[in-house]
């Protein structure tokens, strides 16, 4: 049999589908399982919805690039997630994804270390984790892997043996958890990872034939509510988008799922780029409300009245693409993360775009057609290609365009995290503007050849930093450079630092940078994102 020691972007997606037409095949067995009385939808149902939409994100995905087939799988499960096993296995790829995010392919010891991640990640996600469920099943499995690892001998041995593992562990549940014991079963959510698993396991093992999943299931119809008394009534689900980032975003979560805690059960929470969803069990969904509007604002509300058996109130769907909307976004990033931040924000069309490759007025206009809004804001990022922007917005004429000026990625990504779509449009654009006034934005590059400016030699090779468009300081230490150019800025007027690290610097030197700021700016908060543009090394936020 031959080897196959790397997985690509392209088997990653085969694979997952597969996935998901396994389970749907055994989406039944798995719901007669569910003898719980936490009546949200079937265990099988619930998993099913999760992995089914994040096929249909596939499906939109013209990308075989392993990051954005991750991405996409990662928003799907998220957003198509229901109930806990729904929310639990979407953060099982969340894990998986945030593990393998910076790579083109996979090794088996790549995949090993990020099961384990996805393993810390689920259990983070859960206020009160139970054993004998799914998460047994994945912190079981990962500890298996990463104690078996040098025996794999490449992915086709690895999936294996993972679905012996998980089979074993599965019969394994009703010795954790007293209520399968007695109902003769085992545990549902871990039954359908199994099944999860074997799927994946097909597709490596080279039966990549898919059926037309999306055909034949609508999700719609997957569920049922059961039978059983239960203690808390509504099962509640809030969807929100959160303006809130870093240290006072998490602060605000943990707060939430205390709070959630006092008024029901089955709490869980999940924070992925500032989409925070939650589940819970409880007789004041009202209460659970409230609670999510102190994070931010809410884009999705699910409340099932789980006695009467059928769903009582559904409201809200995050996106319908068939429907025109009244305010849509394009955006340029000229890297990879920076993308995914934006994407994660809301922005509907993200053009590939910077320095060296500035996007042309056919590129601005075709993202433009491809947004079904009345409205739609355009941000060019960069002062080159304002113009270009503008030229496109002129040549539309089936709905208005706004090109909002910003000049540097700074500025956009600040101006899109105050979009809201619930403003008049006047608001809006008054909010938006005041935010970009405020930002100011530092870029790190360096000289590629000897000049001289405003008397200041440079060197071939030494850093150039420039406070918005204006070349503040050049030379060999770089972090005194940031220094000065933040004391340029006035940071100390300031509250927040973000850095967004390119092509050319590492992780470990971003957080050198954020401690140094730290250190010299005492009162200042420091975020860090990769944002994989090319040619600056640090493009810097002060807010």
């Amino acid at each position: 049999m031959e080897k196959l020691e790397k997985l690509d972007g392209r088997l990653f997606k085969i694979a997952f589908k597969k996935a998901t037409e396994v389970l749907m095949i055994h989406k039944d067995e798995i719901n007669e399982l569910n003898v719980f009385p936490v009546p949200d939808g079937d265990t099988g149902s619930n998993m099913l919805a999760a992995m089914v939409e994040a096929c249909r994100r596939l499906d939109e995905l013209k990308s075989d690039f392993l990051p954005d087939v991750l991405d996409a799988i990662t928003k799907g499960t998220l957003m198509g997630a229901r109930g806990n096993s729904g929310v639990i296995l979407s953060q099982i790829f969340r894990g998986l994804s945030e593990a393998l995010s910076n790579k083109s392919e996979i090794s088996v010891e790549d995949f090993v270390y990020a099961l384990d991640n996805a393993r810390r990640i689920a259990y983070g996600a859960v206020i009160k984790p139970v054993e004998g469920t799914l998460l047994t099943l994945i912190r079981l499995l990962a500890n298996y892997a990463k104690k078996e690892l040098k025996y794999f001998k490449d992915f086709k041995d690895l999936f294996v043996k993972l679905q012996i593992a998980a089979e074993k562990i599965v019969e394994m549940t009703p010795k954790f958890l007293d209520k399968l014991k007695e109902s003769g079963v085992v545990d549902a959510g871990a039954k359908g990872f199994y099944y999860i698993i074997q799927g994946f396991k097909e597709a490596i093992l080279g039966d990549t034939k898919v059926r037309e999943i999306l055909l034949e299931v609508d999700t719609e119809k997957l569920f049922k509510i059961a039978k059983e008394d239960i203690k808390n009534q509504y099962c509640t689900e809030v969807m929100i988008n959160s303006t809130m980032r870093g240290e006072e975003l998490e602060r605000y979560v943990e707060d939430l799922k205390k709070s959630l805690v006092e008024i029901g059960d089955s709490v869980v929470v999940v924070n992925a780029g500032g989409i925070v969803r939650l589940h819970v069990h409880t007789n004041h969904p009202g209460v659970a409300i409230e609670k999510s509007l102190e994070i931010g604002e809410i884009i999705k509300v699910k409340i099932d009245n789980m006695k009467i058996q059928h769903t009582e109130l559904m409201m809200g769907e995050v996106e319908d693409k068939k429907k025109r909307k009244k305010y849509g976004m394009v955006t340029v990033s000229p890297g990879e993360g920076i993308t995914r931040i934006m994407k994660g924000l809301g922005v509907d069309k993200v053009i590939s775009g910077g320095q060296t490759m500035n996007p042309s007025t056919a590129d601005f206009k075709e993202a433009i057609d491809s947004v079904e809004a009345d409205t739609i804001f355009v941000f060019p990022n960069n002062s080159n290609v304002i113009l270009s922007a503008q030229r496109a917005a002129e040549m539309t004429e089936d709905k208005e365009v706004i090109v909002i000026p910003t000049r540097t990625v700074q500025e956009g990504i600040s101006a899109i995290v105050e979009f809201r779509e619930d403003l008049e449009k006047g608001e809006l654009l008054k909010n938006i503007k005041q935010v970009i006034n405020k930002v100011r934005s530092i870029s790190v590059t360096y000289a590629i050849r000897d000049s001289s400016f405003n008397g200041v030699k440079i060197k071939k090779g030494d850093f150039l930093v420039f406070l918005n468009d204006e070349l503040v300081g050049s030379g060999k230490h770089l972090f005194k450079l940031i220094r000065e150019s933040l004391k340029i800025g006035k940071g100390e007027e300031h509250e927040l630092v973000t850095i967004y690290y390119g092509k050319d610097a590492s992780e470990e030197e971003a957080k050198a940078l954020a401690s140094f700021i730290e250190e010299n700016f005492t009162d200042l908060e420091v975020e860090i994102y990769e944002g994989g543009q090319p040619h600056y090394k640090f493009l810097i936020s002060l807010e």
